[in-house]
């Protein structure tokens, strides 16, 4: 007979999986409503599902737990080697762990991180579970690297990627280019970034009366779980671009939702036979190394990576211990929210209108 599993419980319950641990575990802090957690009870009951404590991991109240959504990006990969290197100065080590976006995977640390004590939990990205995460932080460390959102209450350090696109904009506009494309990977709720970049593009150009002048290129064709060993975002970027040079939309200044996608569009317009920045200007964010060393240098927005993780250890830390006399000032216990301002860098990859 089939062993029946907290997943078993969570279909017929109709709730995930980390809720089903939560309450059956009856984690400290986490609040449900008398009816989700009867309709759990119930499930649980109903398939015989036994609790298995004595495999439970053991508590490390030295680990800090980082939950990203891929690695594939090297904004993400150098995202999360800054923390572990700060966290290992600090004396913490860290457990990386990729959703690769998806939520069943995301729903499973989650649940496994209810079961045991450890430092606490950064995600880089906007959650996907946002109540469950907000009840397991009244009991567990947790801090949002990610983007500014006021939708979340848990600790965050933010920036503001629409000041991001607004950077970009402006920057295109003072070399004289005034007509656009952004090119961007499928908006959802993983990533508030690449709505927010784009919010700020649109802000600038209606300021200047130039609201119709931006063409929106949205990926609906490649999925991250295709088998290729080109990146995904750099794929994206290559084949929009290609797509869009065949219509020949008429802007002169090509957007990346990321420097990924942006690598992927210099690619493309190079295999076409055009020039950057005299032919096309291309930009994009994030900074990641490979676009100061990439030929054009590629013109993008630096979202300070360094001092974020820092300061998402430091609030880890300052959570998990009672005196925060020995931490930096900006940390003191109610201190919930930390926001940095984008820089841009601007290289080769831009220039003037010819």
């Amino acid at each position: 007979m089939k062993k029946v599993t907290s997943m078993d419980v969570a279909h017929l319950a109709g709730v995930s999986q980390a809720t089903v641990s939560m309450i059956l575990n009856n984690r400290v802090g986490a609040s449900f409503s008398e009816e989700t957690r009867n309709k759990v009870l119930d499930a649980a009951r109903q398939l015989g599902y036994r609790l298995h404590t004595q495999s439970m991991p053991d508590n490390d109240q030295n680990l800090i737990a980082v939950i990203t959504p891929t690695l594939s990006n090297p904004f993400y990969t150098q995202l999360t080697a800054s923390i572990e290197k700060y966290a290992l100065s600090q004396g913490y080590k860290v457990l990386i762990c990729n959703t690769s976006r998806d939520k069943a995977h995301e729903a499973y640390y989650l649940d496994y991180f209810s079961k045991i004590n450890v430092a606490g939990i950064i995600f880089t990205f906007v959650p996907s579970y946002p109540q469950l995460v907000e009840h397991l932080s009244m009991s567990l460390p947790i801090v949002l690297i990610g983007e500014k959102t006021k939708d979340l209450t848990i600790p965050s350090v933010e920036l503001s990627n629409v000041k991001a696109g607004i950077m970009i904009a402006e920057h295109l506009l003072s070399l004289g280019h005034r007509k656009f494309a952004f090119l961007s990977t499928p908006f959802n709720n993983l990533s508030l970034a690449r709505e927010q970049r784009l919010e700020g593009i649109k802000k600038v150009l209606k300021e200047n009366h130039l609201e119709n002048n931006l063409d929106i290129l949205i990926n609906d064709t490649i999925t991250e779980s295709d088998k290729s060993s080109t990146p995904y975002e750099y794929e994206v970027g290559y084949t929009l671009t290609q797509r869009y040079l065949a219509k020949e939309g008429g802007a002169t200044a090509l957007i990346g939702v990321n420097d990924m996608t942006s690598l992927g569009i210099i690619g493309a317009l190079i295999q076409s036979g055009m020039r950057v920045p005299e032919d096309y200007s291309v930009c994009g964010f994030d900074n990641i190394f490979v676009s100061s060393v990439s030929l054009p240098a590629i013109t993008t927005v630096d979202h300070h990576l360094h001092l974020r993780s820092q300061s998402a250890v430091d609030m880890i830390i300052s959570k998990q211990n009672s005196s925060t006399n020995t931490l930096p000032h900006y940390l003191a216990s109610q201190v919930n929210k930390i926001e940095y301002e984008p820089l841009l860098i601007a290289r080769s990859s831009t220039g003037p209108l010819k």
